[in-house]
């Protein structure tokens, strides 16, 4: 592994966080385009499950400042609710080890000594939210053999606080839409898998219904709709 002091001017970072204390917040399920194309071209058919589907977490310093966000692929045949926040299998109640999910899951609990059933199941993401752990980049195995990459995993447990902080403020929208309702679309756009999975959940929020701007902008499918502007928006 290449040191600070070692690193070149030509080397390359991850861009993720490493050998920081972090709080865990704005816990849900949802995909990254990335991984998600990595998925769909090398394990076609899903079954009923969303291809790519991830635990994605933001972590926070314990002063409140947002440091970064992470993503832990949860295995093949889990479905999102459609506000993202649990998930559901068809036959399994259980995620499996050989995931990334299940790795993390099993640091926590088996070599950290966090007894996670205290808040709630792994299948429900606020079962995390609050939770500070020591967290380190560490090399892990990419799907079907490709080269690997790094990615944060806990080294020491923090225990559970209440998280100050408060996401990046959504941008402007049509209509001139609350700022909490623009949140919570931004949001949903991040953890939806498609633009129809999106529409279906937007379409039960009663203000995006009742502003005909919003509401034309959240159905535009197109790269000039909302899902598309906003997908992945940080």
């Amino acid at each position: 592994m290449i040191t600070e002091e070692e690193r070149g001017a030509w080397d390359l970072e991850s861009g993720l966080p490493n050998d920081v204390d972090a709080w865990m917040k704005n816990c849900r399920f949802g995909t990254k385009d990335e991984y998600k194309q990595a998925v769909v071209a090398t394990s076609p058919g899903e079954g009923e499950g969303v291809a790519g589907l991830m635990f994605i977490v933001d972590l926070y310093s314990g002063e409140g400042e947002m440091i970064g966000s992470q993503g832990w692929s949860v295995g093949s045949g889990w479905i999102p609710s459609e506000d993202g926040l649990s998930m559901h299998h068809p036959t399994r109640k259980n995620v499996v080890d050989s995931s990334r999910y299940g790795q993390l899951q099993l640091r926590v609990m088996k070599e950290l000594g966090v007894d996670m059933n205290q808040y709630g199941t792994p299948t429900v993401a606020s079962s995390w939210d609050g939770l500070g752990f020591h967290w380190m980049l560490e090399e892990h195995p990419t799907v079907r053999g490709k080269e690997p990459k790094t990615g944060l995993m806990p080294s020491m447990s923090l225990g559970k606080k209440a998280v100050t902080g408060a996401p990046p403020a959504a941008p402007a929208a049509p209509g001139k839409a609350g700022s909490d309702v623009m949140t919570k679309l931004v949001a949903l756009a991040e953890v939806s898998p498609d633009a129809k999975f999106f529409q279906r959940a937007a379409l039960k929020i009663e203000a995006v219904t009742k502003n005909d701007d919003l509401m034309a902008s959240v159905l535009d499918e197109g790269p000039e709709g909302f899902y598309a502007k906003n997908k992945g928006a940080e």
